[in-house]
């Protein structure tokens, strides 16, 4: 065997090795992505359950939101700091969510139990009131998104009438 046929062989090899370490850098890469996404998607579900806990542990904000949604301009200026603040932190998660999703970091399907969530909440006149006056705080996309939903003709469901 010449220095030529060995030097052949060697680059197969040699090319054989690269193939195989992109191969195996492509799967590192993949898992990685995968983990990503789930520490994204489980960090925001934090932020969110932090938020509705706010409303599930104080009956005094649980009756507020209540009334707030089915008509906003009937709470005092107070309410209508706090029930704006309240919505503001729920909508800013929903926001840093919707962002992840349009840029593939949360699957969709953690995504749609959260639209639904958000379609049914844009539903209320109150919601709609608050909304129209603080939409120019979120992203141009965001807002574009809810706007779809706060112009929906279509009755809520979320909670239960008296």
């Amino acid at each position: 065997m010449n220095w030529e046929a060995v030097a052949a062989i060697a680059d197969i090899i040699a090319s054989i090795a690269v193939v195989i370490s992109l191969i195996y850098l492509s799967i590192q890469i993949r898992r990685q992505t995968v983990e990503t996404k789930l520490a994204t998607g489980n960090e925001l579900a934090n932020q969110l359950i932090y938020v509705y806990e706010s409303l599930s542990d104080n009956a005094e904000l649980a009756d507020l939101f209540y009334r707030g949604i089915n008509d906003f301009h009937s709470l005092s200026p107070g309410q209508k700091i706090q029930l704006s603040t309240y919505f503001s932190r729920l909508l800013r998660v929903m926001e840093g969510m919707f962002y992840q999703l349009q840029h593939g970091r949360i699957d969709s399907a953690i995504w749609s139990g959260l639209d639904k969530a958000i379609q049914d909440l844009c539903r209320y006149p109150g919601m709609k009131m608050w909304w129209e006056t603080r939409k120019h705080w979120f992203s141009d996309e965001f807002a574009a998104y809810l706007s779809m939903y706060i112009s929906s003709q279509d009755k809520p469901g979320s909670y239960w009438e008296n």
